[in-house]
């Protein structure tokens, strides 16, 4: 983060307001390590508070720009070394985030992060998993944080956690296996039905899907309702060969981009975040340091927009100056920018902030 002394001043200011009145609400906080940074996420931790209070009394005179807590609880979370802890367990955390080559990239592409969220929430941890203790959160960045605090999780260690995200991620997975013929002539192909649960049942429910949509990418004779009804009937029989493939290897062949598109790919770029035992993750709306958006904690899916819903919440317009070119963002809920270089704008404080810390543009003093 590159920022003049004023423009750190002036954030500094409007974070200390917001953590005034914030929801700092984090779950059994008094068993929680945290950590700060003010110029990086993490430069100081075992730190510990004992309330809501105490924590906003810190950040309010401290105000730092980035403020985590541990996934894991402990009897003396700010002791150290870890070992004097005393670990007694830890939340199920899964991080899903997407990185761009380019400063501004990822925040265009936050919708497909989101779609990859509503399948790890509904097909995997809720339908998989079965758990129904669930919060979510924008990470204030890139992506999104989902916390389980399911009783039956919490004991979990590294390798069990590293192998939920193998399951989610599809490690090892092999569609083929889905399959078997009989042994009698003409051989039957048998596979998953629709009503299975796991990856069987979605690998069909997909595939009925695509015969829905777009049949033709499968085989074009399934353009015609005829073929595709029978096709159909026989995927919900769990009876794949009533296909008009003459060769049951050859339906196989042609179902393998639906096999890649089950896994959820957006949970790899930070898979270490759910085995690691020691993790500090982002604490549920704070500000993040680098955009100004809040880690907002939400429940519907589909409408929470974070370049709309996670900007501070503010009036107040103030002048900056570009220190480079921007595109064209939906910040706020509409279109904003395109900026270029130089170009001296007046801004509402919380669009405004973000590209001072982005490092794209400096306050105007007035």
């Amino acid at each position: 983060m590159s920022m003049t002394e004023t423009d750190r001043a002036m954030m500094t200011k409007v974070f200390s307001s917001y953590y005034r009145q914030a929801d700092l609400d984090v779950v059994a906080i008094g068993q929680r390590e945290f950590g700060v940074g003010f110029s990086r996420k993490i430069e100081s931790r075992h730190l510990s508070f004992m309330s809501p209070g105490e924590l906003r009394n810190y950040l309010t005179s401290n105000t730092p720009f980035f403020v985590s807590h541990s996934i894991s609880y402990y009897d003396y979370p700010g002791a150290t070394p870890m070992e004097k802890k005393g670990w007694k367990g830890a939340d199920l955390v899964f991080d899903l985030d997407l990185h761009s080559e380019t400063k501004y990239g990822a925040f265009l592409l936050l919708g497909k992060v989101k779609a990859d969220l509503a399948r790890l929430v509904r097909d995997f941890i809720k339908g998989d998993f079965g758990c129904n203790d669930v919060t979510l959160n924008f990470s204030g960045n890139r992506g999104y944080h989902v916390h389980v605090r399911d009783k039956d999780f919490r004991v979990l260690g590294s390798e069990e956690r590293r192998e939920l995200v193998d399951y989610v991620m599809g490690n090892g997975l092999n569609y083929r296996d889905f399959f078997s013929e009989t042994p009698a002539k003409p051989a039957k192909l048998l596979g998953p039905r629709q009503d299975e649960g796991g990856y069987r049942g979605r690998f069909a429910n997909m595939t009925l899907k695509v015969l829905e949509e777009k049949p033709a990418t499968i085989h074009r004779n399934l353009k015609q309702e005829k073929a595709r009804e029978v096709f159909v009937k026989g995927i919900m029989e769990g009876n794949w060969s009533t296909s008009p493939f003459q060769k049951n290897g050859e339906l196989i062949a042609r179902l393998g981009p639906i096999a890649q598109a089950l896994p959820v790919a957006s949970v790899d770029t930070d898979a270490g975040v759910t085995q690691d035992l020691s993790k500090l993750i982002r604490v549920p709306n704070s500000i993040h340091g680098d955009t100004g958006l809040i880690a907002k904690t939400f429940d519907d899916i589909d409408s929470f927009e974070p370049l709309r819903d996670a900007l501070l919440p503010s009036s107040q317009i103030i002048k900056i100056r570009f220190l480079e070119d921007v595109p064209e963002l939906p910040l706020r809920g509409e279109a904003t920018g395109p900026f270029k270089k130089d170009e001296e704008k007046e801004l509402n404080l919380a669009v405004a902030g973000f590209y001072v810390l982005k490092g794209s543009a400096t306050i105007v003093k007035r």
